[in-house]
């Protein structure tokens, strides 16, 4: 390989400069304090003649660095320095910046939703694409690959505008080929494990593809996350309950027992006089301060009511105790006209009506009417 004297000098920095020689990404400048940088046509033709690499810069800098290959250090004329073969660490990080197209697409269709998703590999997605980082943890490669695939099926079923479908479709396809390259591709949709979360794979054919374990520091902060969530919602759905008790317990004491939620009241129709019976539903206070309740009447719709105008149900007689098998046969006006024995109200009628008197009454009024007998009503006819 015929390399010019620049591309050997590019060469000659890097190997004696390790990791202090940053990366253009992007199509930045690549003016990191401290590293020095190669021509841009310089550094792209040997990445093309794959003679280096990117890789992340030491000491946890956000900064993409050039390192000689194998191929490099032939090129050069100098042995590589020998490297043992090990599984990759689970917080290791692999250089990928992410295509515009990709990120845009990405925002339009999923990015409000995985936000706040239950799912912490959606929620990782979400932070990593829209923090803009070039470096991303290697564990994170297989749910970026998926959602990426997702992503591509949305595009292609969106009643968007051709351009856009086509623009959300590339992007798509841009980062797949960008991760395929890292070895990572879909999973797939049906009959196999999640990935990564599994302890083991599924079967033989998909060993290979679970990859490693997200760090566990990674998932214990999730895992915080969440019942940091969940307490604050509790914290809220209690306060809220709290404040609303105590409303109940102030208009109650205002107004009386009648105006709390499950009570039975009274209400008059301003128009028509006409009164009807509701189920107290809620009860609060308007914009004004007054207290009202949602009522639901009885044969009528819901409606919101001033606590002024409901009223308790009348407190019912004392009706003494139910007497078994016998039945009060009254006529239209209320007046009792006999008391019968019967099993069912059809008996009770059927015995009622041999008597003289109840059968003129009958006829009189065109019916008669009948309820259980009480023992009040023994004492209202002696």
């Amino acid at each position: 390989m015929k390399l010019t004297a620049p591309q050997l000098a590019a060469l000659q920095v890097i190997h004696e400069t390790p990791r202090r020689v940053a990366a253009r990404v992007n199509g930045s400048s690549g003016c990191w304090i401290g590293f020095r940088v190669l021509h841009h046509r310089t550094e792209a033709r040997l990445a093309a003649l794959n003679l280096i690499e990117t890789v992340p810069a030491d000491g946890g800098l956000e900064v993409p660095v050039l390192r000689l290959t194998a191929a490099g250090y032939e090129a050069l004329g100098v042995d590589a320095p020998a490297t043992t073969k090990e599984a990759p660490a689970v917080d290791e990080e692999v250089l990928l910046p992410l295509p515009k197209r990709f990120c845009d697409a990405y925002e339009a269709e999923l990015g409000e939703i995985h936000a706040d998703a239950d799912s912490a590999p959606y929620r990782q997605v979400w932070q990593h694409v829209t923090s803009g980082r070039a470096a991303i943890p290697r564990w994170l490669l297989g749910h970026l690959a998926d959602v990426a695939a997702l992503l591509a099926d949305l595009a292609e079923e969106s009643d968007a505008h051709h351009a856009t479908r086509v623009a959300r479709s590339r992007g798509a396809a841009e980062l797949l080929d960008l991760l395929a390259r890292h070895g990572v591709r879909p999973w797939l949709p049906a009959g196999h494990g999640v990935r990564p979360w599994t302890d083991a794979p599924h079967c033989d054919d998909c060993a290979e593809q679970i990859g490693p374990r997200p760090p566990a520091a990674v998932v214990a902060t999730e895992a915080a996350v969440d019942q940091e969530r969940a307490d604050r919602q509790a914290a809220y759905e209690d306060r809220l309950a709290a404040a609303l008790r105590a409303t109940e317990d102030e208009i109650a004491t205002e107004y009386g027992e009648h105006m709390r939620p499950g009570q039975c009241v009274i209400w008059t129709h301003p128009a028509t006089g006409k009164t009807s019976v509701g189920i107290v539903q809620s009860v609060y206070r308007r914009a004004g301060g007054k207290a009202a309740a949602d009522v639901e009447l009885v044969g009528g719709p819901t409606g919101s009511i001033l606590a002024d105008d409901l009223g308790p149900l009348p407190e019912l007689p004392d009706m003494g105790e139910l007497i078994e098998g016998q039945w009060l046969i009254t006529d239209k006006t209320g007046a009792t006209l006999a008391h019968v024995p019967g099993q069912t109200r059809e008996e009770a009628l059927a015995e009622a009506r041999k008597i003289p008197a109840v059968r003129a009454a009958a006829h009189r009024d065109g019916g008669l009417a009948s309820r259980p007998l009480w023992t009040s009503d023994l004492v209202k006819s002696s």
